[in-house]
């Protein structure tokens, strides 16, 4: 009896276009933001590369995510059904912690 294979590649192609069983977006957290009750105010960033994602959703996408419990901690995958928004069936938004100064996140922090 032979296991399933599981195969990851990065692509550079639009990820909203994508037919694979899942798509990974990362997910900073913000802080210092207030909304005008004093709550934190966009509490959560998209990583660079998820605008086409976050665009199939009308902008929407950190909404449910924050719903799912989702607060862009390192280390944190929330995963949300795209119920026909994309090609794939599920989003897995992994935490980044705060969004990095300049370059991308350290890749300890992607790994």
């Amino acid at each position: 009896m032979t296991s399933p294979s599981t195969t990851l590649s990065l692509v550079d192609t639009d990820p909203a276009e994508l037919a694979v069983d899942a798509i990974v977006i990362g997910l900073h957290s913000q802080t210092g933001e207030q909304d005008a009750a004093g709550g934190p105010a966009g509490a959560l960033l998209l990583a660079s590369g998820a605008e086409s994602i976050a665009a199939a959703f009308d902008g929407k996408l950190t909404e449910p995510l924050a719903l799912l419990g989702a607060i862009g901690a390192p280390g944190e995958v929330i995963k949300l059904a795209t119920l026909g928004t994309v090609p794939a069936p599920v989003v897995a938004a992994g935490g980044l912690g705060g969004e990095p100064a300049g370059a991308a996140p350290a890749p300890e922090t992607l790994r």
